[in-house]
């Protein structure tokens, strides 16, 4: 869950035509209204999405005798169990299953699963009536008027059952508590209270997130009070991420609060591999404040000011618009409004905060919440490791890690300009100032290196003289992370590295790398051509704005789709202008490289692994490519893809055909023999896409597609 999340998988009853906007705070964008896609309903990748019941289709109805398989053959249909790393590998990211889902915890998880029995598919449509539960009034307090509309449906005809005759008894809600926030008693808002209430999945996960609440909830409540917010606005942390900073959903969304990248930097969130302050609970709190209170502004109802955090405040505008309506709850039960999941998000929230405020009704009086997680500023300068303070300080470095989870790398970021702020335990700040200045002299000295765009990892490692084992450790990468240009890296500090070139590896200098080029041919006087090689997670943006470069440049150079994702191998060619910076970029020269140009014949010898010669042969009546493939011992499916036609198509009388014919020794066709004689019977330029690479990358790091 989160603000914004993308909804790929239609997850309302009856949804037509889901409702986006600009995608705040789950989205890649601030776009205009009606730009991003919606956030889904949070929930396990492998879970099938909630859909209407499908009609009874005609016929008889099954007999007792075959109830039962029926009920079988239902169950085996939607038992499917895939491997979700691979899936991941071949969509080079997340799968559409990873984007309709949410934070990560074992909580979040039953709570989902459990939504879907609460509000399973069978339940009444949204744009139906619900059922009447809350035939009386309720009110708040004494001294304000009683709540007559229940934002229910009219009631149902006297026909009806009355309440006596079986409908709940739903006095017991008129003597809560209620919290900060607007309580609409609608049918979702009463179904969690009783999940959270008598469900003992419902009061398992409540019990964990009441227990874990203690470490935020008053720092929160404090940070909404200076606002002049409401403070149960508080749950809402609860619902994104079960109080846990760490939480990650599989579309990236960080955090208590669950931001996404550029929200997170719309409101001030720095991000980058040392630091990510969307897992800092001060600096994401605030921005969540900043955020609900710039959607209240706009909406000027927290109902809809939720619903915002969730689906996009865009996706809502659209909503109020086409409907016609303000009312929050009027739109969710309104058939293709809202996704399904924003339905819930408001309800869940609510009934979260009702239940914080009454405690003892609900039975959880006896749930003793964990300690506050508070500390005190420790100013520490760049690049110091969060063991070293934790020995200053005279504690452990896990309880560092916990006070500043938004370390990433449990070290202050290099790129840091003044000293970073460090929290640590109550008590411990004094002294650790000095003690830290003397651990620092003590440590091995560093300096900061910036890392040039294309450039790998070894590449650094071989012109600082050092071991990508040590920079491993120096900088805590992670397994399969891709270090990118403009990242800023520790490296040993050694005086010598810049007074002598870098070793030369003898075995890599024998033969030039091949380049494909395309068969146009460009003549840019004032410009200097260069070949870069796309590394893990570039883009066709990063690749122009590097090289200052247009997008319509790039693909006429390069015979590239600017939509679709570049492939790591491939290699640009790029007509550079004078200005563009190339001490900043791993690049080729033209005299560095061997260039072949795409379905020449020199291309064709340089890809072929085994030999095989390529000749034109003419087509005699009744030939096709199946029966020219047998004379010349090729097989049909290979004969398919070099001609690009079907197998047992007709081919005209005189029509030329491509032969990949054997080698190395094999038996050649008299056919063949003569066909490379035979006047006319030249090579004719036929493109073929490069053998794979090697093995993929990490997925989780490539970039979204365009």
């Amino acid at each position: 869950m989160g603000p914004v999340r993308r909804c790929i998988l239609p997850l309302v009853v009856g949804v037509i035509g889901v409702v986006s906007g600009p995608a705040l705070p789950r989205s890649a964008q601030a776009a205009p209204p009606g730009s991003a896609p919606i956030k889904p309903a949070a929930k396990p990748a492998s879970a099938p999405p909630p859909t209407q019941a499908k009609p009874a289709r005609s016929g008889p109805a099954p007999t007792a005798k075959n109830a039962s398989s029926t009920s079988s053959t239902a169950a085996k249909s939607v038992t499917r169990t895939s491997d979700t790393s691979v899936r991941r590998a071949v969509a080079g990211g997340p799968t559409l299953d990873d984007t309709s889902a949410g934070a990560d915890t074992p909580e979040l998880r039953a709570l989902h699963a459990a939504e879907r029995e609460l509000f399973p598919p069978a339940s009444p449509a949204l744009g139906s009536p619900w059922p009447q539960e809350l035939p009386f009034p309720v009110a708040t307090t004494e001294d304000r008027p009683r709540v007559h509309a229940s934002g229910l449906s009219p009631a149902p005809p006297a026909s009806s059952p009355t309440q006596a005759e079986g409908a709940k008894d739903m006095a017991w809600l008129s003597k809560l508590e209620m919290p900060d926030l607007p309580i609409r008693w609608d049918a979702r808002v009463i179904k969690y209270l009783e999940f959270f209430k008598d469900d003992p999945r419902g009061r398992s996960t409540l019990t964990t997130w009441f227990r874990r609440s203690g470490r935020y909830r008053e720092s929160f409540r404090k940070v909404f009070r200076k606002k002049g917010l409401p403070e149960d606005l508080t749950w809402l942390a609860m619902i994104e991420s079960g109080f846990e900073p760490i939480a990650r959903s599989p579309v990236g969304a960080m955090g208590l609060w669950q931001f996404m990248p550029d929200t997170g930097k719309i409101y001030g969130l720095s991000q980058d591999r040392w630091v990510d302050q969307r897992m800092s609970s001060a600096a994401a709190t605030e921005a969540a404040a900043d955020f609900l209170a710039d959607l209240h502004r706009r909406f000027g109802s927290w109902d809809l000011a939720m619903a915002g955090y969730n689906m996009g405040y865009g996706g809502v505008l659209s909503a109020v618009r086409r409907y016609n309506t303000n009312d929050y709850w009027a739109l969710s039960k309104l058939e293709g409004s809202f996704p399904w999941e924003t339905t819930l998000y408001v309800p869940k929230i609510l009934a979260a905060a009702i239940v914080a405020k009454n405690l003892a009704a609900f039975g959880y009086q006896d749930v003793t919440p964990e300690a506050p997680l508070e500390g005190e500023d420790v100013p520490v300068g760049p690049g110091i490791a969060l063991s070293s303070v934790a020995q200053a300080c005279g504690v452990t470095t896990k309880e560092l890690e916990q006070l500043n989870p938004e370390l990433r790398a449990s070290r202050t970021p290099p790129s840091a300009q003044d000293d970073w702020a460090v929290k640590v335990p109550v008590g411990k700040a004094s002294g650790c100032t000095q003690n830290l200045a003397k651990a620092k002299r003590e440590q091995p000295v560093t300096e900061k290196y910036v890392v040039r765009f294309g450039e790998t990892l070894e590449q650094v490692a071989q012109a600082r003289r050092v071991s990508v084992a040590k920079l491993v450790e120096l900088n805590a990468i992670a397994p399969g992370e891709v270090v990118r240009g403009g990242t800023v890296l520790l490296v040993p500090k050694d005086s010598s590295v810049a007074d002598k070139p870098a070793p030369v590896d003898p075995k890599k200098t024998t033969d030039k790398p091949v380049v494909v080029v395309p068969q146009d041919v460009f003549v840019y006087p004032d410009r200097r051509r260069v070949f870069y090689r796309v590394q893990v997670g570039d883009t066709v943006r990063d690749v122009c704005a590097t090289f200052k470069v247009t997008t319509d440049e790039l693909r006429r150079w390069n015979d590239i789709d600017p939509s679709a994702r570049l492939v790591e191998g491939m290699t640009m060619q790029i007509f550079a202008p004078r200005d563009a910076d190339l001490a900043r970029t791993v690049v080729l020269g033209e005299s560095d490289v061997r260039m072949v140009v795409a379905g020449s014949d020199d291309f064709f010898h340089h890809w072929d692994e085994k030999g095989r010669r390529r000749v034109v042969v003419t087509a005699k009546a009744g030939d096709t490519l199946e029966s020219i493939g047998k004379q010349h011992g090729v097989t049909t499916n290979l004969m398919e893809r070099i001609n690009r036609r079907g197998r047992s198509e007709a081919l005209a009388p005189g029509e030329r055909v491509v032969v990949w014919v054997p080698g190395n020794g094999a038996a050649t066709s008299a056919n063949a023999q003569a066909a490379l004689t035979r006047p006319g019977s030249g090579s004719v330029a036929t493109p073929e896409p490069t053998p794979p690479l090697g093995a993929a990358p990490s997925p989780e790091l490539l970039p979204p597609l365009p």
